[in-house]
């Protein structure tokens, strides 16, 4: 997916959105928390003696003693006490009491100055000290409730994502390696089967030798053309010759079928190079195999055609055939274009090969050019 694509665009729209109503969330929840904890501070005063209380000065002091909280949850504890940075923790908090104390004192002698009043004044410096000195530690202990509980759900989270993540892989190499298992034991099996077959097929060809040649050179056609589908190629492609050889056969085959009456013109070009150019086996059998199945081979006047020629590195195949009247595709669903089309596209690539296939009512004709 190409990251200026539209797709890429709405999904980080969809992220930054999912993140700033995650923000919104939060704030809305910190807000609510602070007006109850506001309520629960000043809620005796205000019922037993509202004068007492000034809006303005009980605001400011409590947005101050906000500030330090937030100082501490947010910069000072991530900083130094999540990583251990412990005295560079304890002077940063000495400094914070120092900053703390500066703005009160500050703050509470700007409201003598302005004749605000408040329950906040002080009669000594030591009352005052230990005053402040007190509610500091209150919210920086609540900071650190609140930094430490935050902190081990999110670990927490993350444990339980990370085991989650971890079930999935041990059920994908479970699953994989029961794949593999049953590849192993299906190989097995294959191995088995073609023996077997081949086995039988060498029994039948030396028996029907004894009553008929051409029966018994089918046989042994056959079983070239089977062993040569069934054999493990070590980089999935063959000598385009060795191709080209079975393509004789299953022609000699169909010939040997019908004595010798069908119209089939196969014109190898080049022939000289098909032995130093390789080729994913049974491709061109593919279509060969298909021209049988469903043209129209016994018409003189139409005869099927079949070339195949190598100029430089490029290979032309093609095959031309009058269809048969009950012949409504010319690729079965077995042996399919789409199938054809998978391997040519996993083999070489959509820029490697050109695959025209022009199905007329009568006629059937496939263009393949491909760069070996």
């Amino acid at each position: 997916m190409k990251k200026n694509s539209p797709y890429h665009a709405f999904q980080i729209k969809s992220i930054l959105a999912d993140r700033k109503n995650g923000y919104l969330q939060k704030f809305y929840i910190h807000l609510l928390i602070w007006v109850i904890y506001f309520l629960y501070e000043n809620g005796v005063i205000i019922i037993i003696d509202p004068a007492r209380l000034t809006l303005t000065s009980t605001l400011l002091f409590f947005l101050l003693n906000a500030l330090i909280f937030y100082i501490n949850s947010f910069l000072l504890i991530p900083l130094f006490a999540f990583t251990r940075k412990y005295n560079q923790l304890a002077i940063a908090t000495l400094l914070l009491i120092v900053f703390y104390m500066l703005l009160n004192y500050s703050l509470t002698e700007y409201m003598k100055v302005a004749k605000i009043p408040t329950m906040y004044s002080f009669l000594t410096l030591k009352h005052f000290l230990a005053i402040r000195g007190t509610r500091f530690l209150y919210f920086a202990s609540l900071s650190y409730a609140y930094s430490f509980t935050t902190h081990t759900i999110q670990i927490n989270k993350e444990l339980v994502h990370l085991e989650k993540l971890r079930n999935e892989e041990l059920q994908k190499r479970n699953q994989l390696e029961k794949e593999i298992l049953i590849s192993n034991l299906n190989y097995l099996r294959y191995q088995i089967q073609p023996h077997f077959l081949f086995n039988t097929l060498s029994f039948i060809y030396t028996q029907v030798m004894k009553c008929s040649q051409s029966a018994s050179r089918s046989v042994m056609l056959l079983s070239d053309i089977m062993r040569y589908a069934l054999h493990d190629h070590d980089d999935g492609k063959t000598a385009l010759e060795t191709e080209v050889q079975h393509i004789h056969n299953l022609i000699e085959i169909h010939q040997l079928r019908f004595n010798n009456s069908l119209y089939i013109e196969f014109e190898p070009e080049n022939d000289y190079a098909f032995k130093y150019r390789r080729i994913v086996p049974m491709l061109l059998i593919t279509f060969v195999e298909n021209l049988f199945k469903y043209g129209d081979v016994n018409d003189p006047e139409h005869p099927a055609t079949i070339k195949i020629d190598v100029l430089d590195d490029e290979l032309h195949f093609h095959t031309f055939n009058k269809k048969k009247t009950s012949a409504t595709n010319m690729i079965s669903s077995g042996i399919g274009l789409v199938n054809v089309k998978k391997r040519l596209d996993l083999a070489y690539g959509n820029n490697k090969y050109q695959l025209l296939i022009d199905d007329k009512d009568e006629f059937y004709t496939v263009d393949l050019t491909l760069k070996l």
